[in-house]
């Protein structure tokens, strides 16, 4: 079983910002924890459809106490051992899926105000569109996949 310090070593700081923005999404009373209907979210969010006992199951397997929840750091260990079984380019797609929240394809400004937000940053709504403007390639003002996709990989 990987120690906490070893999780740390596999990912870069922006991957763990990111992860820590897409914990504290789903973590919404912010208890800091993630309970079994808050992760069966995350896995449809990521194209995952999984039942309440697999969900628990899941939670199980990945829980450092045997509970009933997931805490950040087992969180970033059921993430890594979801990167090591999966492309980069289903990492980003999944990582995509956590972003859009509402499902339709595309980041919004609510949707990056909201990470930003949850990373602790402050962003301005002037920024959000400077951000939107960057990564929109397609000139649709939105940011969908192929953006995104471009983006991440550049």
């Amino acid at each position: 079983m990987s120690s906490y310090a070893e999780l740390l070593g596999k990912l870069s700081a922006e991957q763990i910002n990111d992860f820590k923005a897409a914990f504290e999404m789903f973590d919404r009373d912010g208890s800091g924890s993630i309970d079994a209907e808050e992760l069966g979210e995350i896995m449809n969010s990521m194209g995952k459809e999984m039942n309440q006992k697999e969900l628990i199951e899941l939670i199980h397997d990945v829980s450092d106490d045997g509970g009933d929840v997931i805490h950040f750091p087992e969180f970033l260990k059921m993430m890594v051992n979801a990167m090591s079984d999966s492309s980069e380019d289903e990492q980003i797609e999944q990582m995509f899926k956590c972003f859009d929240k509402d499902n339709d394809k595309f980041v919004g400004m609510g949707e990056l105000k909201l990470i930003f937000l949850k990373m602790g940053e402050t962003i301005t709504d002037e920024e959000i569109h400077e951000i939107i403007h960057i990564a929109d390639k397609d000139g649709d003002g939105r940011i969908g996949w192929n953006d995104f996709y471009s983006v991440m990989t550049s």
